[in-house]
């Protein structure tokens, strides 16, 4: 499958991409901006993709300790590369690994922070991808919201953090999923593409070892005119600045 070099935050960052295949989106953007001061943290990407949230995560935080899971072959082979070609070996890591069986190949309660994107729709809903990498990135073919949900849980530390981006219509499976967990769901934040138009993303930051007590936040609003709005520009911006 032939790739494209693509450049993040004017050059800061370059990431291989399957021209054919998964591809990384707003969605990797929201879920590695906005984040907390990191300082020699531990940081785990849970479905990973091509690498774009670890790596850009990395690329800002560079005493911070990235591992980023995915158990797609030719996906892990392109983290591998974006690590090599972006100088970031000191500090990430590749791991081949089904997010299902995290329990034996990841350090348990050792992260941080846990990041996630999560496919978007359980099988049978949502458009049926040609690619198989569109499509398991897509549709819960490799793994559900509860064992991406689970694998966080077993990694993250006793009061470690999970950020997690997915849209509104999975808001009530997230609910239902955590209650059973010991993850408290802290804040959320719905994206809109433009004022007066239904949220069709939301930002949601969980925390293990607290109990749900949810802040909305203000609503992102993508789009104004022809262009991005300023929040949105500069979070394209700083997204692998350190």
């Amino acid at each position: 499958m032939p790739l494209t070099k693509d450049a993040i935050s004017d050059g800061e960052l370059y990431l291989y991409q399957n021209s054919d295949g998964f591809r990384f989106g707003l969605d990797s953007i929201l879920l590695a901006t906005d984040l907390p001061e990191l300082t020699n943290e531990h940081v785990v990407d849970l479905g990973a993709g091509n690498g774009a949230v670890g790596l850009m995560v990395a690329s800002r935080h560079l005493d911070c300790r990235v591992q980023l899971v995915e158990r797609q072959k030719s996906l892990y082979q392109l983290i591998e590369k974006n690590i090599a070609v972006n100088f970031l070996q000191s500090q990430a890591e590749a791991l081949m690994v089904d997010v299902r069986d995290c329990r034996h190949h990841l350090d348990h309660q050792s992260a941080d922070l846990v990041l996630c994107n999560p496919p978007y729709y359980k099988p049978g809903h949502g458009k049926q991808n040609v690619s198989p990498e569109k499509a398991a990135a897509h549709q819960e073919l490799n793994g559900s919201l509860r064992d991406f949900i689970a694998a966080a849980k077993f990694v993250a530390k006793p009061k470690g953090k999970l950020k997690i981006v997915l849209p509104p219509f999975r808001l009530t499976d997230l609910t239902d999923i955590i209650s059973g967990t010991d993850f408290g769901l802290r804040s959320l934040r719905y994206v809109h593409s433009r004022e007066n138009e239904d949220a069709y993303l939301m930002e949601c930051w969980l925390q293990r070892g607290t109990v749900s007590h949810v802040k909305v936040g203000p609503a992102l609003i993508l789009h104004e005119g022809d262009g991005f709005k300023k929040e949105v520009r500069r979070r394209f911006e700083n997204a692998a600045k350190a």
